[in-house]
């Protein structure tokens, strides 16, 4: 799996709890422990967490961050689990104004 992976870490304001790492709006890094992989979710205009993910490291295949929706098909929340070197900076098609196929306008 995995050594010692860097990931983006942030956590949106409008975030309660303890998920994510920052906790401000400051985008950093942060070194993740041996086996985790990088997690992004987003929603359709921003960024909502990003860090590490404590799952198993087989849980996250991909190099690049390629979101699909969290939860029930059609939800505006995106999710990626990735184990490139900050590869949860930037979902592809997402954080640009572009929508990733998924829904429509409300």
């Amino acid at each position: 799996g995995p050594q010692n992976l860097t990931c983006v870490s942030y956590k949106h304001p409008s975030v309660r709890g303890a998920l994510g790492g920052a906790g401000g709006a400051a985008a950093g890094a942060v070194r993740c422990p041996p086996g985790q992989c990088c997690v992004g979710i987003w929603n359709r205009s921003h960024a909502l967490v990003q860090g590490c993910w404590g799952g198993r490291g087989d849980a996250c295949p991909s190099a690049t961050c390629v979101p699909s929706p969290a939860g029930h098909p059609g939800s505006s929340v995106l999710l990626c689990l990735c184990h490139g070197h900050l590869c949860n900076g930037n979902a592809t098609g997402t954080a640009t104004g572009t929508a990733v196929g998924v829904g429509g306008p409300r």
